[in-house]
């Protein structure tokens, strides 16, 4: 850990003289605001101690093996540290450079990469998809000519996750190439007709890898590396092939029920590509995420566009822009994405008022990393804690909530056992049962896991349930179907 104190607190050659031009080009009152507000010593020891306290006591409740955070503000760097181990059984600690799986947040590097070519003009993102996938795929490309790559990047295509699709699971130790993987979802029916709602779809994003590749000339993992990874110097952050060696790499772990601390099963990359097959550090991530909100990865007009919330055909908007999802904490906009892979999860968040980045790894399977962050973010922004209520209801609004709600790709059944909601998730990455605690106006928190959300809206004159579930920034619309 000290090594990580004296690296924060000594800036480099190369960080001073990016401070005296700064300083030359903005003058002292811009340096100022670009910077963010100063924080002295004391301040900046006692928030260290504070988010300490946070990790430790969620590894502790987990239990979790092995976490990083990455925390900053403007160009501070506020908090930049390992907690217990990468490698268990060579007694391996992490530290912020430790390489993760980092599952979903993939997304925004494949979205990013579309913007990029976009912008040098192979892609256009409101063309369909077919047309650039009619080299690699033939006849089968004519599926998706109704379907547009803005909206393989929203999830608003309808395309049906291949992760949902009975089997897969079976497959996930097999290497397989782009043109498998797509095999494996091409000929499932579609959800809905594209741009009719949200359901998160990794298909929509195995397709865009494709389309990469097809453009491009370049394997996947092989143009991100040339055009993001080396030159904005994200040296720890890479496509996750299995059989490259790759120092400082966290294992993966679980617990079992009894308590037990085991591998996870084995997962190829290539099973993940595009929609979750990179690895990266929190120290990289966070100065991926600097980087990409200040417009430097796609420009300021694609970071625009790829931060904005997409719109569904009738015009109502979505929580979600291009691998970024977009949300609130108690008032402050918020963007970021989970991530989430067998034996690892994650978070990313950005505060765009406050110019607040938080990255938080973890290298332990059904850890909750997005709690981690939402704790880290209250401990910088001075928020109070969340207080989660356990409102009584009286047995006829209790049934009035009972039933199967249709969300697209997935259904969530609501029960009542014991004066309480209980709803059955199989939404990935949540799959269970969760006894629901009701804090008014139509809201209810799951029990061990308050960043699990659902909400209910009064139905107008003859319309089901509306039912809305909000998980880690990511959300789900449907309604009341039995």
């Amino acid at each position: 850990m000290e090594r990580w104190a004296e690296y924060r607190d000594r800036p480099s050659w190369l960080v001073r003289g990016l401070f005296v031009v700064l300083l030359l080009v903005l003058g002292w009152s811009g340096l100022r605001v670009l910077l963010g507000p100063s924080m002295s010593r004391s301040e900046r020891t006692e928030l260290e101690a504070r988010i300490d306290a946070i990790v430790e006591t969620a590894m502790e409740e987990g239990p979790i093996t092995g976490v990083a955070i990455a925390v900053s503000r403007g160009l501070q760097v506020l908090h930049l540290e390992g907690y217990g181990f990468a490698d268990v059984e060579n007694d391996l600690p992490v530290d912020p450079s430790t390489i993760f799986h980092i599952g979903s947040i993939s997304k925004q590097f494949t979205a990013a990469a579309m913007l990029r070519l976009e912008a040098d003009g192979l892609v256009d993102l409101d063309a369909p998809a077919s047309r650039y996938l009619a080299e690699t795929l033939g006849e089968r490309a004519a599926l998706f000519d109704d379907v547009t790559v803005s909206q393989l990047l929203n999830h608003t295509s309808g395309v049906r996750d291949y992760t949902i699709v009975p089997g897969w699971w079976t497959t996930l130790g097999i290497d397989v190439d782009p043109e498998g993987l797509v095999e494996s979802f091409v000929n499932e029916p579609r959800d809905f007709p594209p741009g009719d709602r949200f359901s998160y779809s990794n298909s929509g994003y195995a397709l865009a890898g494709m389309i990469v590749e097809a453009v491009s000339g370049q394997p996947f993992g092989g143009w991100l590396n040339e055009h993001l990874f080396v030159p904005n110097d994200l040296a720890q952050s890479a496509y996750c092939d299995d059989s490259r060696v790759m120092r400082n790499r966290a294992r993966g772990y679980r617990y079992a029920e009894s308590g037990e601390l085991r591998h996870p099963r084995y997962v190829s990359m290539t099973q993940a590509y595009a929609a979750g097959g990179l690895c990266a550090s929190a120290e990289d991530l966070l100065r991926w995420t600097r980087l990409l909100t200040r417009g430097v990865i796609t420009g300021d007009d694609g970071w625009d566009v790829m931060s904005t919330p997409g719109t569904l055909r009738d015009g109502s908007r979505i929580e979600y822009g291009y691998g970024i999802a977009v949300s609130y904490l108690e008032g402050r906009h918020r963007i970021g994405h989970i991530g989430g892979m067998l034996g690892f999860t994650g978070q990313m968040a950005h505060y765009s008022e406050e110019d607040v980045s938080i990255v938080v790894l973890t290298n332990t399977e059904g850890a909750n990393a997005a709690r981690i962050e939402t704790e880290i973010a209250r401990a910088v922004l001075e928020l109070a804690a969340e207080q989660v209520r356990d409102v009584e209801l009286t047995p006829t609004e209790l049934t009035s909530y009972v039933g199967a709600y249709d969300l697209g790709a997935t259904v969530v059944r609501v029960t009542e056992r014991e004066g309480r909601l209980e709803a059955e998730v199989s939404t990935p990455g949540i799959e269970g049962r969760y006894v629901m605690l009701y804090q008014g106006d139509l809201t209810f928190f799951a029990q061990t896991d308050p960043s699990i959300i659902a909400r209910f809206d009064e139905p107008a004159d003859g319309e089901p349930l509306a039912f809305t579930l909000e998980h880690k920034g990511i959300t789900l619309r449907g309604r009341k179907v039995e």
